[in-house]
C-alpha cells in the first residue's frame, strides 16, 4: 500500500525524497524558488533515461508564494495520509534576525491551513532549535497550541541528524503529530538514533575530482573567520548552511588554527566545500540534478532537509500508519515530555556537549588572560590534540551555525558574534579569579605554560581534571614547576558519574586494583546482569520496565553499600590489618570520586548569572607561593578523610546511597543514563552533601 503525501515549502526536495524512498506517493509539492522547483522535478518526475513518467506517476509541482494559493483547491477531492513541510526558518534561526515579528514567521500558517483542509492522519514538519526558543519560547508554543487545537497530538523531538546516517553536525526539531483518534492523546516517542557516525570520507569517497567551478570562490569574511571551518575525513561536517560563503571548509583542506578569541587564520591549501561535496553530505544521491546558478546550488542544498534524515522519518510514519497497536511508541502517561521535557531532546550528548563546550571557553579565556596579563604567546601554548579537537567542535555546535544567514542581516550578526556568550562569561570571570589567586601566574619571569585538555578516560582512573595547566621553567624540561587542574561543571555540581562497568568488581575498577569484591558480591551482581539482558530483549526502553525499581536499582544499590561497609568501615573488634585496610580503601575510594590531583571545580549557573569556584586543596600545592609571590588569602590544604563512618541507604529512596566520611557526606544516585537498556546504561551521580569548611566556595557575577 502507497501512502500519499501533500508537500509544502518543498524546496529541492530533501523531506520529500526520503517519502519518495520509503515508498510513500508524493502528490502535490510547493515551493517560492524555480531553481528548486525544477530541480524536484527533474528527480521526482523523469526516469532515469530521461524520458518524463506518465502523468499518474508523477508529483504536481505548483512553483510560486504559498500566500497567494487558494489551498482549498489543492487537489479538492483527494485526500492525503501525510501532510508535510519545513516552513521557512530564517526567522527562527539561532544565526539570523529571531524577531517574533519576522514576516516569514507566519508562513508556517499555511501550513496549519493545509492541515485543516486536508486533515492528514500524521502532519510532520521541520526547523532549526532556535524556533524553540524565538520569543521566550511564545512562537513555539503557538505552533504546538494551534496544530493541538486541530486535533493533533504533538511531539517536538530535537534531533541531531549525524544519529540519523547523516554525515554532519545538523541539529533540528522535528515536530510530528498524529490524530488524536488514531493515537488517543499519546504523543510519539521518536527514536534516538545511532551514536554509530558516517564520516566525511564515507560521505565523499566515490565523487570525482573537484571542479574548483563548483566550488564558491566568494571573499571570506570576519565572521567565517571568526571560527575553525575545517572537519577531518574521520568526522562529520559542520552544518552546511544556505549561504554559499559560509560553507566549511574542505576535509582535504591544511585547516585553520587558533590565533585569538574569535579569530583563526588559514593553514597551508584551503578551499571550501563544493556544491556536490555538500550535496554529497546532505546525503542526496549523485546522479542528482540542481539547477540555477552557483549560489542557488547551495542554497537549496542547505536549505534541504537530509534524504537519510528524511528517510528515517518517514519509516517512523510508515510504523504510524502501518501498526494494529502504537501503544509501545506512544507516551500516553505524560504526552507533553515529548515536546518540552528531557526526553524530547534525541541530540544523544547535548549534556556532554554543553560540557566539553565549558571546557573549550575555559581553556580560551585562561590563555586570553595570561596572554594580556604578561605571559607572552611564544611561551604559552595550547597542545591542540584529539582532546582539544572534541572540545572546540561542541563549542561551535553549542554556539550554532551560519545557516540562513543573509547578506542584509550580515553585519549585525558579526557584531552579535563577536561578543562574550554565556560560556565565555562563565568562564572568563573564572580566569581572572585563577590569575589572582594563583602567585606563579602573576610572575614576572620567563616561564613556559601549556594548556591542554585532559581526556575523557582520565576520569575512570581517579583524575577529574577536564583542563590542565603545566608550567615549567624550560621549554624542554620533563619536570614542571607546578600544574593547575580545572574540572568544569555546566549548571550541575556533580563530583562524578561513574557508571556501572561491564566488569562487576566496582572496587578493583575504582581502587585502579587495590582492592577487590567478594564473591558473593559478583556472583548478586551478575544474577542482577543477567536480568538487565534479559529485559532490553524484552523490553525497547528502561522507561518500559514499570519493575525496574524493585528487581534492578533496589538490589544494586543494597549490594553496593554491604560491599562498601566491608571494605571500608572497621570497629573495635577489627585487626590492625582490617583497620590499615579500611583506611587505605576509604582514601582510595575517596581519591577515584575527588581525584588524586588537586584541582579548581569551576561551575557554571545560568540562573544566578555567575560562576562558583570551589578550590580543592588536598595536597597542598594550590595558591603556593612562588618567587616571593604570596596569596595572603591562600586555602589551607583540605584534611583527607581516614575513615568511612557510615553508609546506608537514603531514607524512602530505593535508588540512592549515603556514605559518611569524616568531615565528608556524599550521595550516590543510581539512575540511568541512557534510554536503551544496558548494564552500562546505569551510573551514579555523584554529590557533595557536607564538606570541610577549608573549602571555600567563591561567587563570581557575569556582570564584573
Amino acid at each position: 500500500m502507497s501512502f500519499t503525501v501533500i508537500s509544502m515549502f518543498s524546496g529541492a526536495g530533501g523531506l520529500d525524497m526520503g517519502f519518495h524512498n520509503k515508498g510513500f506517493k508524493i502528490l502535490w509539492a510547493n515551493d517560492f524558488s524555480n531553481d528548486a522547483c525544477d530541480t524536484y522535478d527533474k528527480w521526482a518526475n523523469f526516469n532515469s533515461d530521461g524520458s518524463r513518467k506518465s502523468p499518474e506517476n508523477c508529483t504536481i509541482i505548483e512553483c510560486g508564494d504559498v500566500s497567494k494559493l487558494d489551498l482549498e483547491n489543492v487537489l479538492p477531492d483527494v485526500s492525503a495520509d501525510v501532510v508535510l513541510g519545513g516552513f521557512p526558518c530564517q526567522g527562527f534561526s539561532l544565526a539570523g534576525p529571531r524577531q517574533v515579528d519576522d514576516s516569514r514567521n507566519v508562513l508556517y500558517r499555511h501550513f496549519v491551513e493545509m492541515v485543516r483542509i486536508k486533515k492528514p492522519k500524521v502532519i510532520v514538519a521541520e526547523n532549526v532549535i532556535g524556533i524553540k526558543t524565538l520569543g521566550n519560547g511564545a512562537v513555539f508554543d503557538k505552533i504546538i497550541e494551534d496544530f493541538s487545537e486541530l486535533g493533533y497530538t504533538m511531539s517536538a523531538p530535537t534531533v541531531n541528524a549525524k544519529n540519523y546516517g547523516v554525515p554532519q553536525d545538523r541539529m533540528r526539531v522535528i515536530f510530528i503529530g498524529i490524530k488524536n483518534e488514531i493515537c488517543h492523546g499519546g504523543a510519539y516517542i521518536f527514536p534516538s538514533g545511532d551514536p554509530k557516525i558516517v564520516t566525511l570520507k564515507d560521505a565523499l569517497k566515490d565523487l570525482p575530482p573537484v571542479d574548483m567551478n563548483d566550488v564558491c570562490q566568494a571573499a571570506f569574511s570576519s565572521r567565517y573567520m571568526s571560527r575553525n571551518r575545517q572537519r577531518n575525513f574521520d568526522e562529520v561536517s559542520f552544518t552546511i548552511p544556505a549561504m554559499a560563503k559560509q560553507v566549511p571548509l574542505s576535509p582535504d583542506s591544511d585547516g585553520m588554527e587558533f590565533e585569538d578569541v574569535d579569530k583563526f587564520r588559514f593553514i597551508g591549501k584551503y578551499r571550501r566545500l563544493s556544491y556536490k561535496e555538500a550535496a554529497a553530505i546532505q546525503t542526496f544521491p549523485p546522479e542528482i540534478e540542481f539547477c540555477g546558478d552557483l549560489d542557488s546550488k547551495y542554497r537549496q542544498i542547505g536549505n534541504a532537509v537530509p534524504v537519510k534524515l528524511a528517510e528515517s522519518i518517514a519509516h517512523e510514519v510508515k510504523k504510524i500508519l502501518t501498526s494494529d497497536d502504537l501503544t509501545p511508541f506512544l507516551n500516553i502517561e505524560n504526552p507533553e515530555a515529548e515536546i518540552y521535557g528531557p526526553t524530547a531532546d534525541k541530540r544523544l550528548t547535548n549534556t556532554v556537549l554543553s560540557g566539553k563546550a565549558f571546557e573549550y571557553a575555559t581553556l580560551i579565556e585562561i590563555y586570553r588572560e595570561l596572554t594580556l596579563n604578561g605571559w607572552n604567546t611564544d611561551s604559552l601554548k595550547i597542545i591542540k590534540d584529539k582532546n582539544y579537537k572534541n572540545v572546540e567542535n561542541a563549542y561551535q555546535i553549542i554556539r550554532g551555525s551560519d545557516e540562513d544567514l543573509d547578506d542584509n542581516a550580515q553585519l549585525e550578526t558579526i557584531r552579535l558574534e563577536t561578543m562574550t556568550n554565556d560560556y565565555n562569561r562563565a568562564a572568563r570571570v573564572a580566569a581572572v579569579y585563577l590569575r589572582n589567586v594563583e602567585p606563579i601566574l602573576s610572575s614576572s619571569e620567563n616561564l613556559y605554560g601549556f594548556l591542554r585538555v585532559m581526556p575523557d578516560n582520565a576520569g575512570t582512573k581517579g583524575d577529574v581534571r577536564d583542563i590542565n595547566l603545566e608550567i615549567y621553567s624550560e621549554p624542554e624540561s620533563l619536570d614542571s614547576i607546578t600544574s593547575i587542574g580545572i574540572s568544569c561543571k555546566n549548571n550541575h555540581e556533580a563530583v562524578k558519574h561513574p557508571r556501572i562497568t561491564e566488569d562487576p568488581d566496582f572496587a578493583k575498577v575504582w581502587t585502579n586494583g587495590q582492592f577487590s569484591c567478594s564473591n558473593s558480591f559478583i556472583k548478586n551482581i551478575n544474577e542482577i546482569f543477567k536480568k538487565i539482558d534479559t529485559y532490553a530483549k524484552q523490553y525497547q526502553r528502561w522507561a518500559n520496565v514499570e519493575d525496574k525499581m524493585d528487581t534492578i536499582y533496589y538490589p544494586i544499590i543494597k549490594l553496593f553499600v554491604e560491599e562498601i561497609k566491608r571494605l571500608g568501615i572497621a570497629d573495635e573488634n577489627s585487626t590492625l590489618e582490617e583497620q590499615a585496610n579500611a583506611k587505605e580503601f576509604t582514601q582510595a575510594f575517596f581519591e577515584y570520586m575527588f581525584g588524586i590531583q588537586d584541582f579548581y571545580k569551576i561551575i557554571k549557573e545560568d540562573h544566578s548569572r555567575s560562576t562558583k569556584v570551589y578550590p580543592y586543596n588536598m595536597h597542598g600545592l594550590l595558591m603556593s607561593s612562588y618567587n616571593g609571590i604570596k596569596n595572603t588569602r591562600a586555602v589551607q590544604t583540605i584534611t583527607m578523610p581516614e575513615e568511612i563512618v557510615e553508609v546506608r541507604i537514603k531514607p524512602k529512596s530505593k535508588t540512592t546511597i549515603e556514605i559518611y566520611f569524616d568531615q565528608w557526606i556524599i550521595s550516590m544516585r543510581l539512575h540511568n543514563a541512557d534510554s536503551k537498556i544496558s548494564k552500562t546504561a546505569l551510573k551514579f551521580d555523584v554529590q557533595i552533601k557536607a564538606q570541610p569548611r577549608k573549602v571555600m566556595g567563591t561567587i563570581l557575577p557575569w556582570n564584573n
